[in-house]
């Protein structure tokens, strides 16, 4: 795609995609500009598309058009482009409707509920709005992981409204989450095992160590890092290696598990996190710059250092 002189910013852009994509769907809908807070303080921008009938209202990221757009895509192609994903999300509205009512259930919902782990600093306004405590300096929060026939594994955080709509406390939505842990498939994988499961065969076999370091996720290989309130498993695979173990954020769905050998200190695996958190993880999936630890004798997790 050849790029052409850009004749819209971003704001302007915005402004003529809601107007044309008003025009294109007409009166049957109604478009509004919105500004969706993610993960870390991330705002993307977005067309929230609603109907009288409709009971959800998809909401269409701007970013990556604006990008095709700079790139020379034709403005009028992005424009069909959106009013497409409408279009064809209306096939599967029933359907996601009929899931949004089942969640509003506390019974429906117990057996899906899960604990996740989000950065505390950098999220204060989203947690404005969700269900969390404490946890050293993360959030504990929680979410539903719901099996949908078309889009797979999809995940809804626990806000405090939803919890008002259940009727229930915040320890008895920690306890069922932290119950649930037990049947969603955490594990520890080694770096022979992740290797193999990526397709791509360690071609150096004799020169690593099964424990150099590991993986902690789950089933789904979603918010994974919650792992690491598993002090079982933590302490099962430090009993393994005889040693304290280094925690290491990869990103929200996984932590690397290294054990404390002395031959690395916790600012040289903050520097390294620092560093792979710049360049290889998405803003929003960011969990911390620094390292957690793993003390065998305590059996708790704490902060490195």
């Amino acid at each position: 795609m050849k790029k052409t002189d850009l004749t819209m910013d971003f704001e302007t852009f915005i402004e003529f995609m809601r107007e044309k994509v008003q025009i294109c769907l007409g009166a049957r809908a109604s478009i509004e500009h919105k500004t969706v807070l993610k993960g870390n303080g991330m705002k993307l921008q977005a067309l929230q598309i609603s109907q009288d009938t409709m009971i959800l209202c998809p909401v269409i990221y701007l970013e990556r058009y604006y990008e095709d757009y700079k790139e020379g895509k034709p403005v009028a192609a992005c424009v069909k482009e959106v009013c497409d994903v409408f279009t064809n999300n209306q096939f599967e509205q029933q359907e996601a409707e009929a899931l949004v009512e089942s969640i509003k259930s506390w019974e429906m919902s117990r057996r899906v509920v899960h604990p996740i782990l989000l950065p505390y600093e950098g999220n204060e306004e989203l947690l404005e709005t969700l269900v969390y405590r404490k946890y050293l300096d993360l959030a504990l929060c929680y979410s539903l992981c719901l099996e949908h026939e078309t889009n797979g594994n999809m995940t809804v955080r626990v806000s405090r409204g939803l919890l008002e709509t259940w009727g229930i406390s915040e320890e008895e939505l920690y306890a069922q989450a932290f119950d649930n842990m037990k049947y969603a498939g955490y594990h520890i994988m080694s770096i022979r095992e992740v290797l193999s499961n990526m397709g791509m065969p360690c071609c150096l076999e004799d020169e690593i160590d099964d424990c150099s370091f590991s993986v902690l996720t789950n089933r789904r290989k979603l918010y994974g890092a919650a792992g690491i309130l598993n002090t079982d498993l933590l302490e099962a695979f430090s009993e393994k290696v005889k040693q304290n173990l280094f925690l290491l954020p990869s990103s929200l769905h996984e932590m690397i598990i290294v054990p404390d050998d002395g031959k690395m200190n916790a600012q040289e695996y903050a520097e390294m996190i620092t560093d792979v958190n710049g360049t290889m993880v998405r803003k929003e999936e960011c969990l911390a710059d620094h390292a957690y630890y793993f003390d065998r004798e305590r059996g708790e997790v704490r902060m490195a250092g």
